[in-house]
């Protein structure tokens, strides 16, 4: 799947002194580990699309419920689950993509090591990176915050601010 990506044949390829491409162990374990690295990457991926669907799930049939049992009136409890629950989602969002570039960072690493080893277009043969390597180098916090906020998390922070405006018009009483 990703060596298929990476390379135009799988069998030959000819770097600048025409001999054959001849896999050795570490580079056999390397495109191995790199396979399965895509793999999981994308199962994160996937994981991550499937929690922002769940978390609007969870919220709408969580409030409803909650107003069932208030005999439809508004207490504070509904904008306190309206706040938490896509604040949990975020939380679980954001591990997953938090690792997925840690991922894509440690895949990366290893493609510039088979690159290194073989001194060919082999590995490079597209010129595309798995990741920027500036994207993996900041530091711990603002790796975290690049996790936290940025484009895919826009759901939950639509979520999480029209429960505090609406929480904060119930508790100025302009609704009841």
């Amino acid at each position: 799947m990703l060596l298929d990506l990476l390379m135009h044949d799988s069998q030959l390829a000819y770097p600048m002194d025409n001999k054959p491409y001849a896999k050795t162990l570490q580079d056999e374990l390397d495109w191995k580990l790199l396979d399965q690295l895509y793999g999981v990457v994308a199962q994160i991926s996937s994981f991550c699309f499937e929690t922002k669907k769940f978390c609007v799930t969870t919220e709408f049939v969580v409030l409803t419920l909650m107003v069932k049992f208030t005999n439809g009136t508004l207490d504070h409890s509904i904008f306190v689950a309206a706040f938490v629950i896509p604040l949990c989602f975020w939380f679980l969002d954001a591990t997953g993509y938090f690792y997925q570039v840690k991922l894509r960072g440690t895949m990366e690493s290893i493609r510039q090591h088979l690159a290194a080893r073989e001194g060919s277009t082999l590995v490079t043969a597209q010129g595309e990176k798995v990741i920027s390597p500036e994207r993996v180098s900041h530091s711990a916090l603002k790796r975290v915050l690049e996790a936290t906020f940025n484009h895919s998390m826009w759901l939950y922070a639509v979520l999480v601010s029209a429960a505090l405006i609406v929480w904060a018009l119930f508790i100025w009483k302009l609704i009841k």
